[in-house]
């Protein structure tokens, strides 16, 4: 029985495969870049009451994504920064289960994780499972508002499918740490992500939020719709996103 035999990936240039020993550390930079989004704000207003469970879950949700074969996760390393945690406004409890090297040493800075298409013949591929993953406890949650959280997640699924982008691949997560903005880290792996979409000849798409959209955009990304929800009484201001497409030319 014969098999298809699928291009190579692009080059990860200065990425590399997330790990199981990464989880500890993506966490913090999820959450110190999130910080600064809409989204974070709309979905976990109890944050600053509660870092501890917003950094478990997006611990949690990398540590899913890592071992899953749907996702591609990959990481941005560059010189530690022992003062970082002052370069953002998220708080990072100091006592949060991961030991920061000395400075200068290499850490992780930034992350991408795209979800693949479904029935991708890439599924599996690009994974490394050696180390070993964090036994977390079930996170409380009791920075979010619930209510938020669950009506957008539904939103932005129904949108998707409305404009048929639910058979894209889709950038779940790409975040660089505030404390290392402004050296490329960002495009570098949204190129890739892209390219990877070239190789494939397969759409992507993405929530893009204002910060990142204009990036998205020159990558050769176009805007679908807006995706908005009103605000209410909890958070007057209301939130709205990008979604946006790349659709390789045949």
């Amino acid at each position: 029985m014969g098999t298809s035999v699928l291009p190579p990936p692009p080059d990860l240039g200065s990425l590399r495969v997330a790990t199981p020993d990464d989880v500890m550390r993506i966490g913090i930079v999820a959450t110190a870049a999130f910080r600064y989004s809409p989204l974070f704000r709309w979905e976990r207003p109890n944050h600053d009451q509660y870092p501890d469970d917003t950094l478990l879950s997006y611990r949690t949700q990398l540590k899913t994504a890592i071992q899953s074969d749907d996702f591609i996760v990959l990481v941005q390393e560059s010189a530690y920064q022992p003062n970082e945690s002052e370069r953002t406004e998220a708080i990072i409890p100091a006592n949060n289960g991961w030991t920061p090297p000395d400075a200068g040493q290499q850490v992780i800075v930034g992350v991408l994780s795209v979800k693949l298409e479904p029935d991708s013949p890439r599924k599996g591929q690009l994974k490394n499972h050696k180390g070993t993953y964090p036994d977390l406890p079930d996170c409380a949650g009791r920075d979010l508002n619930r209510r938020h959280y669950d009506s957008w997640g539904s939103l932005v699924g129904s949108v998707r499918k409305e404009h048929h982008c639910h058979g894209d691949s889709i950038v779940s997560m790409i975040v660089v740490h505030p404390a290392y903005w402004k050296h490329g880290y960002g495009t570098a792996m949204m190129k890739w992500s892209r390219d990877l979409s070239k190789i494939d000849s397969v759409a992507q798409c993405v929530s893009a939020a204002p910060m990142s959209e204009p990036l998205f955009i020159t990558l050769g990304f176009e805007t679908v719709c807006r995706i908005t929800e009103d605000g209410d009484d909890d958070d007057p201001e209301g939130v709205s996103t990008a979604l946006l497409e790349y659709r390789p030319s045949e």
